[in-house]
């Protein structure tokens, strides 16, 4: 929640910056001593941002730094409707009246002007001395890097674990993808190393699919072994991991723990160019990082394969750069398998469901969108409850933000998140807008754009307009699986997007914690 926090004030920040950058151009003809004030004003709030920038990157952040940061925040707000008014009224013009009349209005207008002009100054010294007030404060907290990383001496659990260890028999919807990747992998016409990427959003069961390969294919290659990657990339823990999968000692010993990158790849290199081997690497975030890796690979024995998983397409892509290359896109679960994959972990049968509740099921059930890592942690949930109408309507009617901050939630919550936590911050605040959209709604690709220019959440890059930038965060938004296209273009270009439920939840949950929105009710959210 507190990356969610922050970029919520990076967001509200640039916003103000750039309507600090307006105010000082030319259009405004400013008075000297109040565009040198502005000046200085943008200068200090631009230190502050930088800050928070980093912030936005670090988890767990201790209670004073969140007060601080949370300070920054309403700061923010307050200077950015100061600057509004002042803006507002500097933009209303006189009515065009010849004559008598039309000289007094002038004369007139110019006094009030320099009422305005001479208000705002009297402002901008207030807000100057809390803004170093503000700065002050932080530098008197004496932070060092330790306090701002939040380390934490808790060991924390890879929320990926139950996928490897999942049983065959509680999977539903899945062999039908299980043999197309097997005969994808498997096929012998293709001699060289090929890469099969499965890609698709969070909790659609990526990792899950490609453990069932991986296990079906078992004793078929001369090596095979798997490897979770993370957003922290760390080369070296990754290439260990894979040679101790093999069966020499010389890469089970603690010496291998001293060794650097480039002996670490010549030896994956040397014991691997004449096997036929079969590796999955899961959850790629980065190009790069396949970049990085995949010169450890050599072309191996005949049939050599890699199985890459990742939220993100043009990750898949650069992954898949060759015709013999695959990239398999994941969908959600038909409503078939959605309910049987329900029954069976709620009732532990696919016949289980008393009558009583059939119907309350099927709607919970359609809330899920057919996304498995949804189902499978409400069935979980539901299991431990009674079989009762009335505790199953309360869980049925808290989906949604209620149902996001229940604990048990906790584990799907993470999942979902890491991609959300994973976008810059100017994005994160453009996906946190997407609270303000009802459910199922579809949003055009323009009118979302004309919305964050309008928002002030776009910032201008050379050589492109506000439009052009706008319409290159929906498309990452898109790439990083957080929005779905729809209705394609004749160029490629997504005319609209729809997001799903469960993400959409999670939005909604990041945007009300963070004070983005205010939720009147589910159909009508206020940006703050």
């Amino acid at each position: 929640m507190e990356r969610i926090m922050v970029s919520a004030a990076t967001g509200v920040m640039n916003s103000l910056l750039t309507k600090l950058m307006q105010l000082m151009s030319d259009e405004y003809k400013l008075q000297k001593a109040v565009k040198s004030k502005i000046g200085s004003l943008k200068l200090e709030l631009s230190s502050i941002n930088a800050f928070l920038k980093k912030l936005s990157d670090k988890d767990d952040l201790d209670p004073q730094t969140k007060e601080w940061r949370d300070q920054v925040r309403e700061m923010a707000y307050e200077i950015e409707d100061c600057i509004d008014n002042y803006m507002h009224k500097l933009d209303r013009k006189p009515d065009k009246v010849g004559g008598i009349m039309g000289f007094i209005r002038k004369s007139i207008g110019k006094v009030k002007n320099m009422g305005t002009v001479h208000g705002i100054s009297g402002q901008l010294k207030q807000l100057k001395i809390e803004i170093i007030q503000t700065s002050e404060r932080w530098e008197r907290l004496q932070w060092d890097e330790a306090a701002i990383s939040g380390v934490s001496t808790t060991t924390t659990i890879d929320s990926r674990m139950p996928a490897l260890y999942a049983k065959p028999s509680d999977l539903v919807g899945i062999d039908a993808k299980t043999h197309e990747l097997i005969k994808l992998v498997t096929d012998m016409e293709e001699k060289r190393l090929k890469v099969v990427s499965i890609v698709g959003y969070g909790g659609l069961g990526k990792t899950t699919l490609a453990v069932q390969v991986y296990r079906h294919l078992q004793g078929q290659f001369d090596f095979q072994a798997t490897v979770l990657m993370s957003r922290n990339f760390d080369m070296r823990r990754i290439l260990r991991d894979i040679l101790s999968q093999t069966k020499k000692k010389t890469y089970k010993s603690k010496k291998m723990e001293s060794w650097g990158e480039d002996i670490l790849i010549q030896e994956l290199r040397k014991f691997l160019e004449d096997k036929r081997y079969f590796v999955v690497i899961d959850d790629i975030w980065e190009a790069r990082n396949w970049e990085a890796i995949k010169c450890a690979f050599p072309d191996g024995k005949p049939g050599s394969r890699i199985m890459t998983t990742t939220r993100i397409i043009s990750v898949a892509k650069s992954s898949c750069i060759h015709r013999r290359d695959h990239i398999h896109e994941l969908s959600v679960l038909s409503e078939a398998d959605s309910q049987c994959l329900f029954y069976r972990r709620a009732f532990d049968c696919e016949n289980g469901c008393p009558h009583e509740l059939k119907d309350v099921s099927i709607e919970i059930v359609r809330r899920c969108g057919g996304l498995p890592l949804a189902i499978i942690t409400l069935a979980s949930l539901l299991s431990t409850k009674s079989y009762t109408r009335h505790e199953w309507m309360i869980v049925r009617d808290s989906i949604g933000l209620g149902l996001m901050n229940n604990a048990e939630m906790e584990d799907m919550n993470k999942i979902l998140s890491l991609s959300y936590i994973d976008l810059p911050s100017n994005l994160k605040t453009c996906l946190l807008y997407l609270s303000v959209f009802p459910e199922d709604c579809v949003i055009t690709r323009v009118r979302l754009v004309r919305r964050w220019i309008a928002e002030g959440f776009i910032e201008a890059e050379c050589g492109k307009t506000l439009e052009e930038q706008g319409e290159s965060y929906f498309n990452e938004l898109i790439n990083r699986s957080l929005i779905q296209p729809i209705d394609i273009e004749y160029d490629g270009r997504a005319r609209a997007c729809r997001v799903h439920d469960m993400i959409l939840d999670l939005i909604v949950s990041k945007a009300v914690d963070a004070n983005f929105v205010r939720l009147i009710n589910r159909e009508d959210a206020v940006v703050s």
